[in-house]
């Protein structure tokens, strides 16, 4: 009997080009891999696809061979996730959006997220940690239910 022990997802960054030549990225992905490392991006492995670690960063999948990357721990928030930014003492102007940017900060060895609102017209460039962060969840939308008055007496409510 063989235990199958979960090690994904991870994260992590990578603040070099961990290897020379393109040897240790899938290349399908060596386009994608030039424009996005070296940079405080912080990817979230996600599995192995044969012989390639699969790597996400929001819409965007890189596929590469087992290299050294810097491992961070994982703070509860995700590219695409919906949150509130806490105002924390009015440090922050309290806002709602999307995670778009998860960048990792040397300088205070910290993650830290962009957040995006809807009605915004220029992606603000201003980063949040977890703690100026709060999950919230998504609504489902439902269905307009309608009940109509019966047009004659005796006739019974309908649903619409």
């Amino acid at each position: 009997m063989s235990i199958e022990l979960k090690t994904d997802p991870k994260y992590g960054y990578y603040p070099w080009w961990p290897e020379n030549g393109d040897d240790w990225i899938h290349p399908e992905d060596v386009e994608l891999a030039r424009r996005m490392v070296p940079s405080p991006r912080v990817w979230r492995r996600d599995g192995q696809q044969g012989e390639f670690v699969v790597l996400t960063y929001g819409q965007h999948i890189l596929r590469v061979r087992r290299t050294l990357w810097k491992e961070l721990p994982y703070e509860g928030f995700d590219i695409g996730n919906l949150v509130e930014v806490r105002t924390r003492g009015m440090q922050n102007d309290h806002r709602t959006g999307t995670i778009t940017e998860m960048l990792w900060d040397d300088h205070t060895g910290t993650l830290r997220y962009q957040v995006h609102e809807p009605n915004d017209e220029v992606e603000s460039k201003r980063t949040y940690t977890a703690e100026d962060l709060k999950h919230v969840e998504q609504t489902d939308a439902r269905p307009e239910v309608r009940i109509e008055p019966p047009e004659e007496d005796g006739e019974e409510y309908e649903l619409k």
